[in-house]
């Protein structure tokens, strides 16, 4: 079932304009001219002109992008496959946040594919009869912010950009910036990307609306990034006829015992990043802290609570304070960064455990010179802090930005329509994921294009086909059952690439983990939306708040239990409360 759209209906003084008196682009008006749309995969064709209606026959004139949107899409007027593609050449211009000096780009630069017209531009021109090219680009995402500003106020945006900050979609709909996109994708949309946008849900596009109106077009993400594992020195455990952690206990036991028995290892690994890259001890005993630092829980009298000041946080910071207190973990953590730890201790065999995501495998890969020829890591899933019990996994239907389309773009629809296409090449039943994901010179080829979406089960896919191919008793594979993704990260794990093999294996690798848990054992962010006006003006205080006592609290300078009190009661006196409040109102408004 779609789960129900919670979003807020922000008025037009609710966010603080930093550009109230500027004035909008041209406001176009939508034109769609008579054109033969291309499937670029089956070759069919399909007539499009200004006046088609959804395949339902809504009328959307009346309806508000949350009534239209609250089941999904109603109709397609293309469906799976289906792309229009313009008669004559247009050109769009792009505004993106992207670093064109980093490795990859440069690599592809140097092999005759600069980003400027690789493979995606190039496809683009080719299915779709449409010209990219990038307008407004910076390495620095506050930077990228701050020119985008520039622009608005100045009226010169890009036809299309992406944005990262909900607080600034506000802004731009206000000055009348951006395009309403409501007709727009409803009137665009294929069938194969109008799925996979409502996949988790359809609350996802509730994040691009104000006023009731979609301004912004949500670059899906897969949950699932949300996992935290437990990963740990295998060879070890063998050594030392030790089973791999079930519960916490196990794993401070495992710690102990890498303590006692390997010269100068410190046990856990752990960093000043705890809040993010150790979440999955706190969900160990039951809270719903995420990265993101936006979990909204319902508690038990129907109202929502912010999820880090509530009691059940309290378990996982003893452990974490009985950890450090045994010397079961590197006493320098709280000054010590991730990549730094990671560097001082893993790679250099002196810890074996350690939590992080799942893309930790890389760091994995990049450390084999330096770590033993015997170092075997393992994704053991989350242990739990009570044996036989599921721990659950807090998690946001996610995006990686939003699409915005100026004012003044003329052809407003071909934002979607290269969404469209972008999904079709890596998720239709023609793609060509292998040469447009990832490739040898481009671990994210699939970033190279100036917009992007992702399936929910990008990741899960491969993992599940190759798990479905192999012979565990035989350790190998079955080739002739794989496709797709699954014979694309196969390839890369033949190829040497380990840290496909840690992440998406056909054993011990992290979705393993996952393909058993998700989604049954998910907990959806109960709060979706632009953030109140309160958190706009006082959030980061908030969390600087949160984080000193956290800190405090897991090194002993203060009592947890008084501690965390005198923590939620000052948190609620800096603006907590007023949050809460406001984040009520707009979740009963919806009920």
């Amino acid at each position: 079932m779609k789960r129900r759209i919670i979003v807020a209906l922000l008025t037009l003084g609710l966010l603080v304009s930093l550009f109230a008196g500027c004035g909008s682009g041209n406001n176009v008006t939508s034109t769609e001219e008579n054109a033969s749309s291309t499937n670029e995969n089956t070759g069919s064709t399909k007539e499009t002109s200004d006046d088609a209606t959804t395949d339902g026959g809504t009328d959307t004139a009346n309806l508000s992008a949350i009534e239209l949107f609250k089941d999904g899409v109603a109709g397609y007027n293309y469906g799976s496959g289906e792309l229009k593609k313009w008669e004559e050449p247009i050109t769009v211009t792009f505004g993106r946040p992207i670093d064109l000096n980093a490795t990859e780009y440069l690599e592809m630069a140097e092999q005759g594919e600069p980003v400027e017209n690789d493979r995606w531009i190039q496809y683009y021109k080719e299915a779709l009869n449409i010209n990219c090219e990038y307008e407004l680009t910076n390495a620095n995402t506050g930077d990228y912010k701050q020119q985008l500003l520039f622009a608005m106020s100045s009226n010169e945006l890009p036809d299309v950009f992406l944005i990262y900050d909900l607080s600034m979609l506000n802004q731009l709909a206000e000055a009348g910036a951006i395009w309403d996109l409501t007709d727009i994708y409803q009137e665009n949309v294929n069938q194969t990307l109008g799925e996979l946008l409502e996949s988790e849900g359809t609350e996802i596009y509730g994040t691009g609306m104000v006023d009731g109106k979609l301004y912004a077009i949500p670059q899906k993400m897969p949950s699932t990034n949300a996992y935290n594992h437990c990963w740990v020195r295998q060879d070890w455990l063998d050594d030392l006829g030790l089973e791999r952690p079930e519960t916490m206990d196990d794993v401070k036991n495992i710690a102990q015992a890498f303590v006692d028995n390997y010269e100068d290892n410190i046990g856990l690994m752990f960093s000043n990043s705890f809040l993010y890259e150790y979440e999955a001890i706190f969900w160990a005993f039951g809270g719903q802290q995420n990265s993101s630092r936006d979990q909204w829980v319902l508690l038990d009298d129907g109202t929502l609570g912010f999820a880090e000041v509530q009691d059940n946080m309290k378990g996982g910071l003893n452990w974490i304070h009985d950890m450090y207190t045994s010397g079961l973990m590197n006493s320098e953590w709280a000054v010590e960064d991730t990549w730094t730890a990671l560097s001082n201790y893993v790679a250099t065999n002196r810890c074996g455990i350690f939590y992080g995501p799942h893309w930790y495998g890389f760091s994995l890969q990049s450390y084999e010179e330096t770590m033993d020829e015997s170092a075997d890591w393992v994704a053991c899933g989350i242990p739990t802090s009570v044996e036989g019990q599921e721990v659950q996994i807090p998690a946001n239907n996610v995006t990686d930005g939003w699409i915005c389309v100026s004012s003044a773009c003329e052809n407003p629809d071909a934002a979607v329509q290269l969404l469209n296409a972008y999904v079709e090449k890596l998720f239709g039943e023609q793609n060509d994921f292998g040469n447009y994901f990832a490739t040898d010179i481009n671990s994210m080829m699939w970033k190279a294009s100036p917009i992007w979406s992702l399936s929910a089960t990008v990741d899960l896919d491969p993992c599940a086909d190759m798990t479905a191919a192999w012979d565990s008793g035989t350790q190998t594979m079955d080739e002739s059952k794989l496709s797709g993704s699954g014979l694309t990260y196969w390839n890369y794990i033949k190829d040497g690439q380990s840290a496909y093999d840690y992440m998406f294996g056909p054993q011990d690798s992290c979705f393993n983990y996952v393909m058993k848990t998700y989604p049954q054992d998910i907990l959806w962010n109960q709060y979706v939306s632009a953030p109140t006006q309160t958190q706009v003006d006082r959030g980061s205080s908030l969390v600087e708040l949160l984080d000193t006592y956290y800190l405090k609290m897991v090194l002993g300078e203060i009592d947890i239990d008084t501690g965390f009190d005198e923590m939620v009661g000052q948190w609620n006196d800096l603006g907590g409360k007023q949050v809460t409040e406001e984040v009520n109102e707009v979740y009963n408004s919806f009920q």
